[in-house]
């Protein structure tokens, strides 16, 4: 198919919009976005599908907004060398033409004219490769599958192989498919239609003549089922005598063993009681020990004891002597450190008030400073004050000195210069002047030169009244900041500046100064020190120097040396002797506590010691130590013949228990009860089996399974009949479907090269993919670098997608169909859009391509490419 020419009138935005294309060769319609490119490719494709008498949502859409007019689409295109005009109306007059150029063939018209298009365009066009060719603007760019469906790329891609189509137009493989999903289902091969409908009667067929045979057989079961429960009732009408006799049998051993355990009983609480009586006299002949002991161990605390006291009582008045005199010695020190501590203190007052007296004098000093500093401080501000200029005010006027500065230069290059020289008179503007004294001016606006008769206008250029106008401005506003500044200049501006700067240096030095002064305090604080130390400086005080001074011509005094040394040497001879009395104390003090001890010790120890006698004294009258010896003996004996007794008792026990379990008659006494019960009810079935047996007899019913045996033998036959078309079927199908797939398989060479050839000219001769059975891309190669197609990026699978496109048009060369690219290249890097352009080129021989686009400059690279540049914008949905 060759479209020749495209018109379109009222389609959305688009009032009228025609485009005329080379039968082959690349046609690149430029136009802003929103001026109806898309809108071409929209309407050609409704010009195609849709009667003009249909009322789809799109075709209404494509109505413009508020205008009552028929949207018109008239397309001229060739088809198999036959040339046509194809033109519909639609929402408005909904007609349709078809008309035949330089043919002999009538026009037609209406719904005949848009079945004839159709009906050609689905047997001469490939429909397929039509919308695989084309990328639209909204839809996403994904690859061609350019192995199902597109019959003149596998007619080319057969012809590249050297080989013919084993599949002609997939119409053979169809129609096999067909037959086999007859009987089996595409996905799961299960049984369909009639041969579904050939199982499920041969089922019933089986289930028929199986329900036959076994109403057939119903007699004979039930005569056997008589039988069988007949040998039951008789097996348990057995067992159950013999467990009658069993139940018997254990209940009189059951009541033997009841008596032995009231014996056994009775022989445990008797070694029960004599084991008690003997751990009772084990355990007076156990006290009567531990009361002698304890009675002895009393005794030797209490010797012992009395001997640690006299040992005690030995040390203590030596200890007592040293003690007392410790303190004595301790009270004459602590009166010495007191006299040597208020010599001390008088000592120091006298220098605490000397140094007193210094900080005074320190602080007067001090303050006198701080007040001449205060006072300077003070001059330099207000000096300041008086000079102090804003550094953003003097930054203007520099700036407004510069700007005016490069406004008279601009003012005195735009205006030209003239100079006048010679002998004799000439007038400027009027004004009569000698030349002979020469005359040089800057002219600025119109000026008449008269020189004798010829008189002469010199116009200054174009834009020196704006120059001069600037020169003017800017002069104004450096006079109004020299005005708010109260300066005649700016050299004076600069000038009061750099003296602003500088006092404002020594204010700084100034403040820092007393900040170091004052050392973090404020002047009020240092004035309440020095009060504070007036009025604690008495007045008339004499300096400590001078009372020294005083002493120098005497003696000193006795016990009137160095306060400190007297004081220090008193302090350590109390250390001394306190520490002394302390230990004498404590050793005093610890062995009186040990006497007092050790005396209360024995005391309590001897007490103990008569009351363990006295206790032991009336034991012994109560039961000698001999008796109680004697009666554990006894105690002892009745024990162990109470066991033996007791054993001799539980042997017999066990013996009958062993011969007579408890569990065992329980369990035979419910056994009974169960097999009567079930007697009962084997009694009972062998009467229903019986009636049974009575009452079905034979109703002819061998009939009934020669019937059935008849129609499972036909069903059978059917089934088998159509089994075999379905293995045939399935055979067929699967034997052309291998074929076609190693036919695809050489499809891959010739269109591998297709690709290959064109994506060289992008990315190198180093450039590969590899392709799937269906032809798609799975990688690309460039170099020693492969990507899985997923992992590339937009622009990559872009221009993979063109590439692809491209080379399906070449392949199929003059049976193919337009190509057409909307709006692409937009991912794609300027240094590929050149090469991508060749690309674009190579199916310019035998192919007609078609590019939308908003910029030329993407597809500069297309070589002898056309252009079609769209007339007006509109409401398209680009």
């Amino acid at each position: 198919m060759i479209l020749h020419r495209l018109t379109i009138e009222d389609f959305r935005g688009v009032v009228r919009e025609e485009v005329d294309l080379p039968p082959r060769g690349v046609l690149v319609i430029e136009g802003p976005n929103e001026s109806g490119k898309t809108s071409l490719m929209d309407a050609l494709e409704m010009l195609l599908e849709h009667k003009a008498s249909s009322g789809r949502a799109e075709i209404k859409a494509a109505s413009p907004v508020g205008r009552d007019v028929p949207v018109v689409v008239e397309a001229e295109f060739s088809v198999d060398g036959e040339r046509m005009r194809y033109r519909k109306e639609f929402v408005r007059g909904k007609r349709t033409s078809l008309e035949f150029p330089g043919s002999a063939r009538t026009a037609m018209a209406g719904d005949d004219a848009h079945d004839f298009v159709r009906d050609l365009l689905d047997r001469q066009v490939d429909r397929s490769l039509w919308r695989a060719l084309r990328i639209a603007q909204d839809e996403p760019l994904g690859q061609v599958d350019a192995a199902k469906g597109m019959d003149s790329l596998r007619r080319a891609l057969d012809a590249a192989a050297g080989g013919e189509d084993p599949t002609g137009d997939d119409s053979l493989v169809e129609r096999v498919a067909e037959e086999r999903n007859r009987y089996l289902t595409a996905r799961r091969g299960e049984p369909t239609g009639d041969l579904a409908r050939s199982e499920s009667r041969l089922i019933e067929a089986r289930a028929a003549l199986s329900e036959a045979r076994a109403r057939h057989s119903e007699l004979d079961a039930a005569v056997a089922d008589h039988e069988a429960r007949s040998a039951v009732h008789r097996a348990r009408l057995d067992s159950l005598a013999t467990l009658e006799k069993e139940v018997g049998r254990l209940e009189a051993a059951g009541r033997a063993v009841a008596d032995l355990r009231g014996v056994s009983a009775s022989a445990d609480a008797e070694v029960d009681r004599a084991v008690a009586a003997h751990d009772a006299a084990l355990r007076e002949q156990r006290e009567r020990r531990e009361l002698i002991d304890r009675a002895m161990t009393e005794q030797r605390r209490e010797t012992d004891l009395r001997a640690a006291a006299a040992t005690a009582a030995e040390r203590l008045e030596p200890a007592q002597q040293r003690a007392r005199r410790a303190r004595a010695e301790l009270e004459a020190a602590e009166k010495r450190v007191i006299r040597a501590r208020t010599r001390l203190d008088a000592a120091r007052a006298v220098e605490e008030g000397d140094r007193r007296r210094a900080d005074l004098e320190h602080l007067e000093r001090l303050l006198g400073i701080l007040t001449e500093v205060g006072d300077e401080l003070r001059r330099k501000e207000a000096e300041l004050a008086a000079v102090d200029v804003a550094d953003d005010s003097v930054d203007a006027i520099r700036r407004a000195d510069e700007t005016l500065r490069e406004a008279v230069i601009r003012s005195a290059a735009s205006a030209p210069r003239v100079e006048i020289t010679g002998e004799g008179e000439f007038r400027v503007g009027g004004e009569g002047l000698d030349a002979s004294a020469g005359w040089t001016h800057e002219i600025v606006e119109d000026t008449v030169f008269e020189i004798g008769t010829v008189s002469l206008t010199v116009v200054p250029a174009g834009d020196t009244d704006s120059v001069r106008r600037d020169e003017q401005s800017a002069r104004l506003r450096l006079d109004h900041l020299l005005a708010e500044l109260g300066v005649e200049n700016p050299t004076e501006a600069e000038e009061r500046s750099r003296r602003a700067g500088a006092l404002r240096a020594e204010i700084e030095a100034l403040r820092r100064r007393r900040s170091d002064l004052l050392g973090g305090e404020t002047a009020d604080d240092l004035t309440a020190r020095r009060d504070d130390l007036r009025s604690r400086v008495p007045a008339g005080t004499v300096p400590s120097g001078q009372v020294a001074e005083g002493r120098e011509g005497g003696a000193v005094a006795e016990g009137e040396g160095d306060p400190e040394t007297e004081y220090a040497a008193a302090e350590e001879s109390v250390v001394r002797c306190r520490a002394e009395d302390r230990a004498a104390s404590a050793e005093a003090e610890t062995l009186r506590t040990e006497y007092a001890t050790r005396i209360a010790l024995a005391d309590e120890a001897a007490g103990r010691h008569s009351e363990c006698g006295e206790a032991l004294s009336a034991a012994r009258d109560a039961a000698p130590d001999l008796s109680l010896e004697e009666r554990a003996g006894e105690a002892r004996l009745r024990a162990e013949t109470a066991r033996g007794k007791a054993r001799e008792a539980k042997a017999e026990l066990d013996e009958a228990l062993a011969d007579a379990p408890p569990g065992l008659l329980d369990n035979a006494r419910a056994s009974l009860s169960s097999l009567a019960a079930e007697e009962r009810e084997s009694a009972a079935a062998v009467a229903t089996s019986m009636g049974r047996v009575n009452a079905i007899g034979d109703q002819g019913r061998l009939e009934g399974v020669a019937s059935a045996e008849r129609e499972l033998e036909a069903a059978e036959r059917e089934n088998a009949a159509l089994w075999r078309r379905a293995r045939a079927a399935d055979l067929l199908h699967r034997t052309l479907a291998a074929r076609r797939s190693e036919a695809l398989l050489a499809y891959q060479a010739p269109f591998h090269r297709a690709v290959v050839e064109l994506g060289s000219l992008v990315y190198g001769r180093d450039f590969d993919v590899r392709l799937g059975e269906d032809l798609t891309i799975l990688s690309r190669r460039v170099g020693d670098v492969t990507v899985d197609y997923e992992s590339l990026s937009g622009g990559a699978r872009e221009q993979l997608a063109v590439i692809v496109r491209i080379a399906c048009a070449r392949l199929v060369g003059d049976d193919g169909v337009p190509v057409f690219l909307d709006d692409t290249m937009g991912y794609t890097d300027p240094s590929r859009r050149l090469t991508m352009g060749a690309v674009i080129a190579a199916a310019a021989a035998t192919s007609q391509v078609i590019v939308l686009t908003c910029d030329r400059a993407r597809f500069a690279g297309i070589g002898g490419a056309h252009t079609h540049v769209m007339q007006r914008s509109g409401a398209d949905r680009e």
